[in-house]
């Protein structure tokens, strides 16, 4: 504490220099704080993930898989429960508003039971077969209640009659759950496949299934790869531990291009605060060589420079990670509905992270500088030749 006012005075001897640094840095650990929330949600999804559950798509993707192929699956030895799942993606009023409704068989709340819709809930949809159960999200985000009508138009999915306006009853409001940060519209398959053109129905886009037995769940998704493989519908079965291990987005490695943005972030930091601190020190040669004469040691000056290479830094993070927090919440709002990214979760381990980035970048902005000043000829200094 003896350094503090030797610390402040250095700090503001050039007061916009220290708050453009400050910025900088805030800034910089704001993009950390949302990347390594990020990452940290990941985790926390993989953990959450079943080992039960099995993901089946269409190896070809194309116009989806026969429903059959689901009551297929739900035959071969070791599947406990299969559910078709279908959707629609169209928009609501406005194509700006984009929308996607899945549309899902009466065994969804048998393979889906974590998330948030149960079987009370999907026995009134099943009942009425324009139902449509909508997360908490969704209806803040349409204004919707129990009982209101939903209208969205989909261009990719006609009617029969040739309409492409599909009306839903909102018949109950769900949960959100942490896997979908623009929550879920469940409907209800069967509405769906009996208005498509006749040449329509009978369709899927994936069949989810839940496996007897946890620990063989790798080995049946192996088994239906095999089963269909020389069918006319070949098929990607997936476990759901494998699918969030991989954090895979459309081919990409979210996690890994996140550690990335993170580190360069971290990269700016350094060179900023590095400049920042060595021309600092450089200004005040002098000065710190009266302060060595005076009887200040070389330790002494080593925390005073170490200190103020940590002040912005450490300011810096904290206002990040503050601000990181606070952006992650208006993600929602921000990001189009269905846009199938997590919310950033500032938990105790990003915080750790960047407490510990703060320390590291300011010792290591800091080493070159102190170094010099170990090293320095003080009648040099004093005489200003240096």
């Amino acid at each position: 504490m003896r350094y503090l006012p030797l610390i402040l005075t250095a700090v503001m001897r050039k007061p916009m220099r220290t708050v453009l640094t400050l910025l900088s840095v805030t800034v910089a650990f704001t993009l950390f704080g949302l990347m390594m929330g990020l990452n940290a949600t990941f985790d926390e999804v993989a953990a959450r993930a079943r080992a039960d559950r099995i993901f089946t798509n269409a190896r070809f993707g194309g116009n989806g898989m026969p429903i059959a192929v689901a009551h297929q699956i739900a035959a071969i030895p070791g599947v406990k429960v299969v559910t078709a799942v279908s959707g629609i993606a169209g928009y609501v009023q406005d194509p700006k508003n984009q929308v996607f409704v899945l549309m899902v068989d009466a065994n969804l709340p048998k393979v889906f039971g974590d998330w948030g819709v149960t079987q009370e809930m999907w026995e009134i949809v099943q009942k009425d077969r324009t139902g449509i159960v909508m997360s908490e999200s969704q209806a803040a985000r349409w204004h919707k209640k129990v009982g209101d009508k939903f209208t969205m138009v989909s261009k990719q999915m006609k009617r029969a009659d040739g309409g492409s306006a599909w009306t839903f009853k909102v018949l109950a409001i769900g949960p959100d759950f942490q896997q979908s940060s623009n929550g879920y519209i469940f409907g209800n398959y069967d509405y769906i496949d009996k208005a498509r053109p006749l040449a329509d129905q009978g369709k899927i886009g994936e069949a989810d299934l839940l496996a007897n037995d946890p620990a063989t769940s790798a080995e049946l998704a192996a088994r239906i790869d095999h089963a269909f493989a020389n069918s006319a519908t070949p098929l990607v079965p997936i476990t759901e531990k494998l699918a969030r291990a991989g954090n895979d987005f459309g081919g990409l490695d979210i996690k890994a291009i996140t550690r990335g943005i993170a580190l360069a972030g971290m990269f700016m930091v350094l060179f900023l605060t590095g400049n920042g601190i060595a021309e600092s020190v450089r200004e005040r040669f002098a000065e710190f060589a009266t302060l060595k004469t005076i009887g200040f040691s070389d330790r002494a000056v080593t925390v005073m420079v170490a200190l103020e290479a940590a002040l912005p830094c450490v300011l810096g993070a904290a206002l990040g990670v503050v601000i990181a927090a606070f952006l992650a919440r208006q993600i929602p709002r921000l990001m189009p509905s269905g846009f199938g990214i997590p919310l950033p979760t500032m938990s105790p381990v990003v915080i750790v992270w960047a407490a510990a980035s703060a320390f590291a970048v300011a010792l290591l902005s800091a080493a070159l500088p102190i170094l010099r000043l170990t090293r320095m000829d003080i009648a040099s200094a004093l005489s200003g030749r240096t």
